[in-house]
């Protein structure tokens, strides 16, 4: 149980930080929802919990003591499973939304797993009064917005979590146009980015094309999906969540490649360095903790480290590499300020801050002449540290051959400009980081999504 006054607070943070975006739970009925469904209360509670205004909120009345944001999030969710494992909510629509809003909890090991199957649970619900059709009847444009709440999720929880879309195009009987004129602003924009959000996604499934590397045209800046969706005056502070969303899909709207195999510019490439970029410039001038908490946020801003752990691995110009660590370094602090009530932020800003590291380890290693010249058969330096491989491999893409390599031992040549790249040192736990940011940017493989987890 928790006191009236930490419960209407945690509403209100509610209602202005969360709802604006996704209107899963209308405010017009604000009342009529938290008092005829206790589920409805915990689960805004839950979400809300993660924002940092909640602090001096968190605690239940059996002890007086405010708990941290994950501490208290994790009894809420706990509850809330246990209330729905038996049958506490009756009510379908107040179920949707209950579900809904835990689809955006994801802790521990099965964090993924939970949320998706939450989410799965509330568009089967909404199917099954025909949301998705518009045939539900009692509740207005309300329902129309908890529909398009969960096709946004349903979006989200492809990339996120790496999972097949859940509502498809074709099936659904109600027009996206008409409800903008349903949606508040910042809602629209939301809308609008994830319709970009559900073109990316066709480019990584299993029938795509190969030889697509990315969208090349037609990609709306996000400057003009504002001025369209007539957004300028939204909250500052969401208006800059929603651009780092905006530009966390520009990065993966470009199709990921080796870390370190070089490639012609394309319009796709370029985007994604530049979005990558815009990120960086909003956490410098932005507080993270200012951010709306939903995981979409923390997702960009890892999309971005990994996109610029990439830059590091290509770069050959000193200046390349200086500024590549330098971005890599805000990502890290910026997620391990988010780590404060997201597990997904704390465990990539862990492998964000092992790849500095080790990068710097191998900077150090390639040129020291010393470790350099270090003999491969025997017990020297260089045998336990690093060994040569050549940059441009054929298919170095894969895994397979990836591993194979480290048990090789190519010849070595020489690095005219002592570098990441080139020809570069296989560094065992190096190339894991390649894999592990390598495979994040791409969505073509099934647990995309998972080193946030």
């Amino acid at each position: 149980m928790m006191d009236k006054q930490d419960k209407d607070s945690l509403i209100n943070i509610y209602f202005e930080r969360i709802n604006p975006l996704l209107s899963i739970v209308d405010e017009a009925d604000r009342n009529e929802a938290t008092r005829k469904s206790k589920s409805v209360m915990y689960a805004m509670c839950l979400v809300a919990s993660r924002d940092a205004a909640a602090q001096p909120y968190l605690r239940f009345t059996e002890s007086p003591e405010l708990l941290s944001a994950r501490s208290f999030a994790s009894r809420t969710y706990k509850w809330l499973r246990w209330a729905l494992s038996i049958g506490w909510e009756e009510d379908k629509v107040s179920l949707i939304r209950t579900l809904a809003l835990m689809s955006l909890y994801s802790e521990g090991s099965d964090g993924a797993e939970d949320a998706s199957m939450n989410l799965a649970q509330a568009i089967q619900h909404g199917q099954t009064i025909g949301l998705h059709l518009g045939r539900s009847s009692g509740y207005g444009g309300s329902q129309t917005r908890l529909f398009w709440s969960l096709w946004c999720l349903s979006n989200f929880n492809a990339a996120l979590n790496g999972r097949p879309r859940l509502i498809f195009d074709l099936d659904i009987g109600l027009k996206l146009e008409e409800a903008y004129d349903l949606c508040g602003p910042a809602m629209k924009v939301l809308l609008t980015i994830t319709q970009l959000l559900s073109r990316v996604i066709n480019l990584y499934q299993p029938t795509a094309a190969l030889d697509v590397l990315g969208i090349e045209e037609d990609f709306e800046s996000f400057e003009a999906i504002l001025s369209r969706c007539n957004a300028w005056n939204i909250d500052t502070n969401i208006m800059t969540s929603l651009e780092i969303y905006y530009h966390g899909i520009a990065i993966i709207s470009h199709r990921a490649r080796s870390t370190s195999q070089p490639s012609t510019p394309t319009p796709s490439s370029l985007r994604q360095e530049l979005s990558a970029l815009h990120i960086t410039t909003i956490l410098h001038h932005v507080s993270p903790q200012s951010f709306v908490p939903l995981p979409l946020v923390s997702y960009s801003i890892s999309l971005a480290m990994s996109s610029f752990y990439s830059q590091l691995r290509r770069a050959r110009s000193p200046i390349k590499r200086a500024a590549s660590r330098e971005h890599l370094e805000n990502c890290v602090q910026a997620l391990e300020q988010l780590a404060e009530w997201s597990q997904p932020a704390k465990n990539m800003a862990r492998m964000g801050r092992k790849a500095l590291r080790q990068t710097a380890q191998v900077a150090a290693i390639s040129t020291s002449p010393e470790l350099r010249r270090a003999p491969r058969n025997g017990s020297g330096v260089g045998d336990n540290i690093a060994q040569w491989r050549p940059v441009y491999t054929p298919n170095y893409e894969s895994n397979q051959l990836a591993g194979a390599q480290r048990n090789s031992i190519p010849t070595p040549q020489t690095q005219p400009d002592g570098g990441l790249s080139g020809f570069d040192i296989a560094y065992d736990d190096l190339m894991d980081m390649d894999a592990v940011f390598g495979d994040f940017l791409n969505m073509n493989l099934p647990d995309f999504g998972l080193p946030l987890q």
